[in-house]
């Protein structure tokens, strides 16, 4: 892909970061429903072939970004039809309360006009919005793409994960727009890093309870996701004491689903401290 990419005039490598890494960002806006980043995002995508000295555009300005957004949207069915398929409808469903709740309000009648078109089923279903696709079937794709990854009605239970994963993708992309060497690029955070955060919010014995990958719950890589997202923005000394009470609501969040659920699932077994805990005997069958 880097081979690829470097054949490329600059002006189309450097347009293809940008609109890729927007794309991104505008569904992790949805996610976080923050429908202001989200509107300014959806301009900034058609405004950026103005800008002074940009070269002219000859394709529709939504096009790539629009397929970006397809591009998770594609990802997140496979992954999710992998356990069963997943009616259009239900997606549709899905996009239309994002697409009321979050998007701008002039793009907002003839979204749900075109989510209210699609048909029903598993038969294919083109959220592209064809050869003069808008920022209409932008805001569309995203928000279904935003539905899916932020849980899908609970088919997919890795939301923290998921949204680490479009940062790092948002960060290549614009890596590759500003043509930033690789030693340069912060694009992923490794587990020692987010172990050191989490030890410096809390201490060393907090972090140490972080076990090796293989033995890491779902909680535990949410976790480390929300660390490892937090520095692919903040480093960890630039942190402000703002960020690190809401670094804490997080973790907390976290560790308060991981407590229902377990609650509502298990019942753990509790051991006296200083008792011997005896073995059940099982009656003698009769003969």
């Amino acid at each position: 892909m880097n081979d690829l990419m470097g054949q490329l005039p600059r002006p189309i490598v450097e347009r293809m970061g940008r609109m890729s890494g927007m794309a991104m960002r505008a569904i992790i806006a949805l996610i976080d429903e923050e429908p202001d980043t989200f509107a300014a995002l959806v301009e900034r995508i058609g405004s950026w072939d103005d800008d002074p000295g940009r070269a002219a555009y000859p394709m529709p300005r939504y096009e790539f970004a629009t397929k970006e957004a397809l591009r998770i949207v594609n990802d997140a069915f496979t992954a999710i039809e992998e356990r069963g398929p997943l009616p259009n409808e239900v997606v549709a469903e899905g996009a239309r309360d994002i697409v009321e709740r979050l998007t701008p309000e002039k793009y907002r009648t003839q979204g749900l006009a075109k989510i209210a078109e699609f048909p029903s089923g598993t038969e294919p279903m083109d959220l592209s919005g064809g050869k003069d696709g808008g920022p209409v079937d932008f805001v569309i794709a995203a928000a279904a793409a935003a539905w899916l990854c932020g849980g899908a009605g609970g088919r997919m239970a890795t939301l923290e994960n998921i949204r680490l994963m479009l940062l790092q993708q948002a960060r290549q992309a614009e890596s590759t727009a500003t043509g930033a060497p690789d030693r340069e690029q912060v694009n992923k955070i490794s587990d020692a890093d987010a172990l050191a955060l989490l030890a410096d919010l809390y201490d060393e014995d907090y972090a140490r309870l972080i076990p090796a990958p293989r033995q890491r719950g779902p909680w535990e890589w949410d976790m480390l996701a929300v660390l490892k997202t937090h520095l692919l923005e903040t480093p960890t000394d630039a942190t402000t004491p703002e960020q690190r009470q809401e670094l804490k609501a997080k973790l907390l969040t976290i560790l308060q689903a991981t407590a229902a659920t377990n609650t509502r699932t298990t019942t753990p077994m509790v051991r006296p401290v200083g008792k011997r805990v005896q073995p059940k005997r099982r009656p003698k069958r009769k003969r």
